[in-house]
């Protein structure tokens, strides 16, 4: 569990990300519905571009499959040995 004191509201958090100065930063995948893709669901993600909140939607099984997409617009992705391993070699090829 996480202490009271390292929680932080939407505003003061992202103020606090952008004093990093990190080029992105992704805040939040969330599951918003099916895709009518068979096996797939549609994923909104939301990023921090610089410092600028963007948004888009991904289709993929599951959100592991998401995040590995959305690596693509914040070249901050999971290492290609992890998502291996995570998705099973006969999804990842």
């Amino acid at each position: 569990m996480i202490k009271k004191k390292y929680k932080k509201e939407d505003r003061e958090l992202l103020d606090s990300i952008k004093e990093l100065n990190r080029t992105a930063v992704v805040l939040e995948i969330k599951l918003v519905g099916t895709s009518k893709v068979k096996d797939n669901l549609i994923y909104e993600c939301t990023y921090l571009d610089g410092k600028t909140e963007k948004t888009v939607s991904i289709i993929a099984q599951d959100v592991t499959q998401a995040l590995a997409k959305l690596e693509q617009f914040t070249n901050s992705g999971i290492p290609q040995s992890v998502l291996k391993y995570m998705l099973g070699s006969e999804r990842y090829t």
